[in-house]
């Protein structure tokens, strides 16, 4: 199926195949959702990155679409950008930017640890955190490696 030039999607569609994470909130009025994609190119720079869903549990638009990128190594800080941007309209542009004298496990973990805060105020239910801290190092540190590969010519 092609689609017209211009023509946004209005609906994010969870697949189990594409699927690396899900949750379902316990605090909320409104019961969401949230789904974490595997890694996905786009025609914007970096192409490679993660998107991450919060929406209704019913269905429906998505409250937060979270766009996660490695931008790479600027000024000699690792940078990581997340651009929330539901129904294709951006509400926030985050810039993760720490030291590279510092070990890159460790950036990641700050870096997890700050973004996964961000989102949980942002969804404004703490069963967030736990439940995605975790991924979030992973998909970050895939993202961190997919760069390094792709730069350097190394291939694991």
């Amino acid at each position: 199926m092609h689609r017209k030039p211009g023509r946004r999607k209005t609906r994010s569609v969870r697949n189990d195949r594409q699927t690396r994470w899900f949750w379902t909130s316990r605090g909320l009025l409104v019961q969401q959702q949230g789904w974490l994609g595997r890694r996905e190119y786009d025609t914007r720079q970096p192409a490679c990155h993660y998107n991450l869903h919060i929406q209704p549990a019913c269905g429906g638009l998505d409250y937060h679409n979270y766009h996660i990128r490695y931008l790479g190594i600027k000024e000699g800080k690792y940078v990581w950008s997340v651009v929330d941007a539901p129904y294709g309209k951006e509400k926030s542009h985050r810039i993760y930017a720490f030291s590279k004298e510092h070990f890159i496990q460790e950036v990641i973990d700050t870096v997890s640890n700050l973004l996964v805060t961000d989102m949980t105020n942002d969804v404004g239910d703490p069963s967030l955190w736990a439940r995605l801290s975790e991924y979030l190092a992973l998909v970050l540190f895939d993202l961190y490696r997919h760069d390094l590969e792709k730069t350097s010519g190394w291939v694991s």
